[in-house]
């Protein structure tokens, strides 16, 4: 009996032992900047608070961990987290590299997708499965200078918000050296004081064309995966983003972000529609601007907007990888995602993934807070493996549209050729 006691004893001190053991996880991500002491701040909390944990966090370029990673699966050393951005996630899980998060393991961690924003939550979703979890976030928004639209007679506390609604504005603060605006008779294209709206040649002014198509009820690709954005819907919508050059004349014909910009911050221009990363420059130039949701200029079946984000991820492990690091990964995973965590990492410049972190009153007053009654009809491009080969023609067929190159309806034929001209090459790469 005595033995017995002793051997049970045993047994249960090797259970607690072996229930305590600190488990070690090693944890990828790209966030080299002004963001890594943020990042650095929130992994040295979570292990504070996590005694049976250790992250042991690693920060390099980007592009390092889109070379490295599918080598590091193939051989089993691959980091037990990964934070994979929305432009390159899909390909990754194509490829095998990432490892799905399923719904019974979301649910023991404690991860409820309902909070979150939901397009944001499903940038990471393939064929029906969940592969990453949303942390940080970054939106296509609309910059405008109150001054100017006052000084038109415009409301500045109430920007526009429809197609009508945003041609009002964009011509009303098209004026010439003489004071008159693009709807007065004798007004002079040729020589003009302000412009209504910025659009420019480059990836970033692109977008504007992307979030029409989609509020037009558009795609870029289709149910087949393959390029999509000729549809009568994508033709229709862009044509008026082109229109806003060539006819309406207020957009700046044969311009670039650089001078755009440039233009914005002098009172030159009444709307600048671009990535929120701007907001920092116009809040220290004390410039009188408001944000918003970029309006429905491509027509009204939905907002939309493009967006940007990061996730983090589970690689792909080999047979025999320990079951207690995937619960681990998956509780800090968890832990990262609460919306105290996401609050913090706000510092950062990101835009809140949850609708209660952008409820917070921290937000009060701020002017990105613009934006936050749509942020749930943000669309990050992916779903779809090869997405540098729809992005990269599609762009081209912006820019050729815009300068007058082509018309609208060539470009994008010509883009969606050589854009399923290489998904045709990239299929070849992913299973």
């Amino acid at each position: 009996m005595k033995r017995f006691t002793l051997t049970l004893s045993f047994a249960l001190l090797a259970a607690t032992s072996a229930s305590a053991q600190k488990v070690s996880l090693t944890f990828l991500h790209g966030f080299t900047g002004p963001d890594r002491p943020v990042m650095e701040g929130l992994v040295k909390k979570f292990n504070d608070t996590h005694p049976n944990i250790e992250v042991k966090a690693q920060a390099q370029p980007w592009g390092t961990t889109w070379q490295q990673l599918p080598a590091l699966v193939a051989s089993g050393r691959a980091p037990d987290v990964v934070v994979i951005n929305e432009d390159q996630i899909t390909g990754f899980v194509a490829r095998g590299a990432v490892s799905p998060l399923t719904a019974a393991e979301l649910k023991t961690a404690g991860i409820d997708k309902a909070k979150f924003f939901g397009p944001l939550f499903k940038t990471a979703d393939y064929k029906g499965q969940s592969y990453g979890l949303p942390i940080s976030s970054v939106a296509y928004a609309m910059f405008y200078n109150k001054d100017l639209m006052k000084k038109v007679g415009l409301d500045p506390n109430k920007p526009p918000r429809t197609r009508a609604e945003f041609l009002k504005v964009a011509q009303l603060c098209t004026v010439d050296k003489n004071g008159k605006n693009s709807t007065q008779a004798g007004f002079d294209a040729k020589n003009l004081d302000t412009w209504g709206v910025s659009l420019y040649n480059n990836w970033v002014g692109a977008r504007a064309a992307y979030a029409a198509i989609l509020q037009n009820g558009g795609s870029m690709v289709n149910s087949a995966q393959n390029a999509s954005f000729n549809s009568p819907q994508a033709i229709s919508a862009v044509q008026f983003m082109v229109d806003l050059v060539q006819k309406q004349k207020v957009a700046r014909p044969n311009s670039t972000e650089e001078a755009e910009l440039a233009a914005f911050s002098q009172g030159k221009v009444c709307m600048f529609p671009s990535g929120q990363w701007y907001l920092d420059r116009f809040e220290t130039q004390k410039m009188n601007f408001g944000v918003t949701f970029m309006p429905r200029v491509g027509g009204t079946a939905r907002d939309a907007a493009w967006g940007g984000s990061s996730h983090l991820t589970l690689p792909k492990q080999p047979a025999s990888y320990n079951a207690a690091k995937r619960k681990a990964a998956l509780d800090f995973m968890a832990w990262m995602a609460l919306p105290e965590q996401n609050l913090a990492w706000t510092a950062t410049g990101s835009l809140p993934t949850q609708a209660a972190v952008a409820k917070n009153p921290k937000f009060a007053s701020a002017a990105i807070s613009g934006i936050f009654d749509r942020l749930g009809s943000v669309y990050a491009t992916s779903g779809f493996p090869w997405v540098g080969q729809v992005m990269g023609p599609f762009d081209a067929a912006w820019e050729a549209a815009y300068l007058g190159k082509k018309t609208v309806t060539q470009a994008l034929n010509d883009g969606v050729a050589e854009s399923n001209k290489q998904i045709e090459q990239a299929r070849k790469n992913f299973n």
